[in-house]
């Protein structure tokens, strides 16, 4: 339990220092013209949020033995795991509709061809973790 709080503690002051470091970058350094300083942003505020929230989680169920077990025995349930895996097969499929639509509206507006070689390349490296992930577990089945 304190092994996990201190990971959680961890990645939320890695958010903290990559939030305010992208918005010092951008404000005082005037370093907003490339990209860098908003990924910063971006994956500062993801890891906040997660990590606070999973702190969050565990100072609320700090004295409380029994709504920890039955969360843990919730999210591993075989029942709850099948629903899970079922939706984000699901919402994948219709990524891969969207992602490719994306890809053919922005070549249509003329954008930039290295943004579309971008997006292309994201969206061939998510095909290819299907098709090797989908290799690897008829192997193993």
């Amino acid at each position: 339990m304190k092994n996990k709080s201190v990971k959680d503690a961890v990645i939320t002051a890695i958010g903290v220092i990559l939030c305010v470091a992208g918005v010092l970058a951008v404000k005082l350094w005037s370093l907003g013209n490339g990209g860098i300083p908003y990924v910063c942003i971006g994956i500062g505020c993801g890891l906040l949020g997660h990590g606070a929230g999973e702190l969050i989680a565990r100072w609320s169920e700090k004295g409380h033995p029994e709504q920890t077990r039955r969360r843990e025995i919730e999210q591993n349930d075989e029942r709850n795991i099948a629903v899970r895996d079922r939706a984000q097969a699901q919402a994948y499929r219709i990524m891969i509709f969207v992602f490719s639509s994306l890809i053919v509206a922005f070549a249509l507006m003329g954008v930039e061809l290295r943004v579309i070689l971008m997006l292309v390349a994201a969206y061939l490296l998510g095909c290819g973790c299907t098709v090797y992930y989908s290799i690897k577990y008829r192997k193993e089945m």
